[in-house]
Parts: structure tokens; C-alpha cells; sequence
């Protein structure tokens, strides 16, 4: 039987997948100077489905018939948290702004939040939204180095629109687990879905990117090797994992740290971080903390005591 996680632990893994998925922005834009980005994206889900297949079966086994019976709803994740997702987010960041995309991502954890209250019947408490608040608040700092006329000049085009869905496509695929899907675990959720959407991946990129079969550099083989494994088959674990134990609400919030992890990597390799992206960081971390430790230390023991009053 599995074991379920510590929160430390769940919360532990959740930065990891921030910082997993802030490395991959400069993993990625390495490799798109040797081949297109939809080639690489294909070729990066095709090697964590290829991971997958033989890790399931040597961690836990594949339980196929519990696979079968909720084939619906996984073939929906794998459509729009591995194929939606990604093909929204590459075709729209070429037609928007950096700034604009990250801004728009950034509203992944509001729409998250209001999907499980939705579904879950269950609406979100005060230190959660304000930890919404806070974690948007610091992304707009970090992505726009605290300039209010950068943030003022903010136009939306067709880009911004595929960014959106995008970041809508994140969103479901974080909510739909906790309510739909029964009897699988979340390493098999992870990789039934990203196997389904390296399926989709791949076919798209045969229509479409003709350089998907031509062999890549090995420097180009070492990045995707590296966003195929932490990016693809770590990330997806951890996020699936994290989402049935804390919940869609508070496991998407994490998101906000990924532009902040891609500006410090961005540091190690050279880049300057103005005062107010610093700023922009306490913010971030400040609306983790309320939305998860303070949420958890005060709304979670109030609800044990509601449980256990007499009816």
C-alpha cells in the first residue's frame, strides 16, 4: 500500500517541480536554436513516455483495468495538460511578449482555484485568496523588474489568447484528477497521461515540423534528455502527487514560482535582478506561505473540530 506523503515532503517536491519547470525555459531556448520548438517538444514527451512505460512496471505495476475504466477522463489530461498545454503556450509566446505570457500563466492558480471550488463544492478560504493576491502581485514584479509603464503598455493580441488556454489547459488537467479519476495512482496518472500526450505530440509534429525526424546535436540530445526527465517525468509525478494531497487549489500556487526560479537561474548564468524583482519574490513566497502553512495551521483544524461536533 502506498504511503501518503508528508506535507513537507508534498510541499518540498512541489518547489522542485517550480524549479524543474524554470529551468526548462532556458533548456528550451537553447534547444530551438538547432531545431524548432515543436520538434523538441515532441521529441521531449516521445523520451518521458518512453521513461515511463518501464518505470511504472518495475515501481508499482500497471493496472490496466483501473486505466481502462477511467480512460475518458485520462485521455482528457493527456489532451489538454500535455498536447493543450504546451502547444498553446509555444504557438502563443510566439506571437505575445515574454512579459504578456508570463503574466497570463500567472492566472493559472486563480483559474485552478475556482475550477475545484466548483467542482469540489468547497470555495477557497481567505488566507488562499490573498495568497492568490500576493503570488500574482510578485509574478507581475518579477516579470516586468517592478516598471509600471511596462505593465501599463501590456496590449492583448491572438497570442495572449492561446497563452490563455494554455494556462486554462493547466487548469483542468490539475482539477479533474481529484474528482474523476478512481482507483489509479497519481505515478500512473502522470504517465498515462504524458504517454497520451507524447501520442498526440508526436503526430502533430509529424504534420507539422518537418526537422522532428531529423537527428538532433547531442548538445540539443542533452537538453531534451534533461527536460524529458525533470521537466516531463519528475515534474508530472510531483505535481500529481502533490494535487491529491493538498488539493488543485493549493498545489497550483506553486506555479507562481516558476518565472521567479527562471530569473535566478537566469542569475547564475549572468543576468542582474532589480530591486523590485526581489520584491516581486518576497511577494511570491509571502502568498505560499499564506495560501498553504497559514491556511493549513488555521483552516484545517477548524474544519477537524466542525467534523467531529454532534449532529
Amino acid at each position: 500500500m502506498n504511503k501518503t506523503p508528508s506535507l513537507p515532503l508534498v510541499y518540498g517536491r512541489l518547489i522542485l517541480t517550480a524549479l524543474c519547470w524554470g529551468a526548462m525555459f532556458h533548456a528550451g531556448r537553447y534547444v530551438v536554436g538547432f531545431m524548432s520548438p515543436l520538434a523538441a517538444a515532441a521529441w521531449r514527451f516521445a523520451l518521458a513516455a518512453a521513461i515511463f512505460l518501464p518505470l511504472i512496471g518495475w515501481v508499482e505495476g500497471w493496472s490496466w483495468r483501473a486505466i481502462q475504466r477511467n480512460a475518458w477522463v485520462l485521455g482528457i489530461m493527456s489532451a489538454v495538460g500535455v498536447f493543450g498545454f504546451n502547444t498553446g503556450l509555444f504557438f502563443g509566446l510566439r506571437a505575445t511578449s515574454a512579459v504578456n505570457g508570463a503574466l497570463i500563466v500567472a492566472v493559472s492558480p486563480a483559474l485552478t482555484t475556482v475550477f475545484a471550488a466548483l467542482i469540489n463544492r468547497r470555495w477557497p478560504s481567505f488566507l488562499q485568496v490573498l495568497g492568490l493576491v500576493l503570488g500574482m502581485s510578485g509574478v507581475a514584479v518579477v516579470v516586468s523588474g517592478g516598471s509600471l509603464h511596462a505593465l501599463l503598455g501590456l496590449h492583448l493580441s491572438a497570442g495572449d489568447a492561446l497563452v490563455f488556454m494554455a494556462a486554462l489547459c493547466w487548469s483542468v488537467y490539475s482539477v479533474l484528477p481529484q474528482r474523476f479519476v478512481k482507483g489509479v495512482s497519481p505515478l500512473q496518472i502522470a504517465g498515462s497521461t504524458i504517454i497520451g500526450g507524447a501520442i498526440l505530440m508526436i503526430g502533430f509534429a509529424l504534420a507539422t515540423a518537418p526537422d522532428f525526424l531529423a537527428a538532433p546535436p547531442l548538445g540539443s540530445t542533452l537538453a531534451i534528455a534533461f527536460m524529458a526527465i525533470f521537466g516531463s517525468v519528475l515534474a508530472y509525478m510531483w505535481w500529481n502527487s502533490g494535487v491529491k494531497v493538498v488539493g488543485p487549489a493549493q498545489a497550483s500556487i506553486f506555479m507562481n514560482f516558476v518565472p521567479l526560479f527562471a530569473a535566478l537561474i537566469g542569475v547564475l548564468k549572468g543576468d542582474h535582478l532589480v530591486a523590485a524583482q526581489w520584491i516581486g519574490a518576497v511577494l511570491i513566497i509571502a502568498g505560499v506561505l499564506s495560501s498553504t502553512v497559514l491556511h493549513n495551521a488555521i483552516v484545517w483544524p477548524r474544519r477537524a473540530v466542525a467534523g467531529r461536533r454532534p449532529c
